[in-house]
């Protein structure tokens, strides 16, 4: 009886141990492919942020779909478009601009302003001008997309990307767009580092012609409030505001020409 309960015993340890030794191995195996697994996706994650070349497709597609040669914007028809102006603004935010040429870096910027303008238009639509966005303090404020990490708002994309350093040129005054009547013309193509000089040329002469924007005599000239705002970027870029106008126009003007300012109208660019 003593010897068979001795068997009992020894035959319950034995599968004890076995079952813990089991379960040890077992566990182990779990944490290790739980290791595995981990790594797997993480590895995954820093290439998928890894993007080099600027692709702005989708941003062509919809402008092209929805901003007419006018630059006015379909803004009822963009807004069932939101969800991939969304997804082409997330992209755009996993790319470190400062890994990319210069016109590259230009076009990139140019384009990450447009399109962030339109999705705060479309995140507040209807509204009949983008200073009723956030008590007119829009451009001020932090946009809801990060940029290889770093939180921006519009101004900080115009004056410090923009205009604060490498890439500064006042031409890019004429391809920002911020959703107003008076601003520049939205083209309804997107920039690359192919066109982007062209374009920015382009931009500023039509500007300049444009009666909308700019009225030029040789005797008066009521140019674009923007010229006001931004003075120190024209005079920077060319000695002073008369000289930049007359490099983009054929209408020249001079020190006794009477130059005023329009008044800036900031109803939507669109319906």
């Amino acid at each position: 009886m003593k010897n068979n309960f001795k068997n009992i015993i020894v035959a319950s340890l034995i599968t004890f141990i076995s079952v813990s030794c089991s379960n040890g191995e077992a566990k182990g195996n779990a944490n290790s492919y739980s290791k595995k697994s981990e790594q797997k996706i993480i590895v995954k994650e820093e290439k998928t942020v890894e993007i080099t070349n600027p692709d702005h497709s989708a941003f062509a597609t919809l402008l092209s779909k929805h901003v007419n040669n006018k630059g006015m914007v379909n803004y009822s028809s963009l807004a069932k478009e939101k969800a991939a102006l969304q997804s082409y603004l997330i992209t755009l935010g996993k790319i470190d601009a400062n890994k990319l040429t210069k016109n590259e870096a230009t076009a990139y910027w140019i384009n990450a302003y447009n399109a962030s303008t339109l999705d705060q238009i479309l995140r507040n639509y209807p509204i009949a001008s983008v200073l009723k966005i956030a008590g007119g303090k829009v451009f001020d404020n932090p946009l809801p997309y990060k940029f290889n990490g770093e939180s921006l708002s519009l101004n900080d994309i115009e004056k410090k990307k923009l205009l604060g350093g490498s890439l500064f040129d006042a031409r890019v005054h004429f391809a920002v767009n911020c959703a107003a009547i008076s601003c520049p013309t939205l083209l309804n193509k997107v920039y690359t580092a192919d066109n982007v000089q062209a374009l920015l040329t382009a931009n500023t002469k039509a500007a300049l012609i444009n009666p909308t924007f700019n009225k030029i005599t040789p005797s008066n000239a009521l140019l674009s409030k923007l010229f006001d705002w931004y003075k120190a970027d024209f005079i920077k870029a060319e000695g002073s505001i008369i000289n930049f106008v007359n490099k983009y126009t054929a209408t020249k003007i001079s020190a006794n020409t009477k130059i005023d300012y329009l008044e800036y109208n900031w109803d939507l660019n669109g319906k």
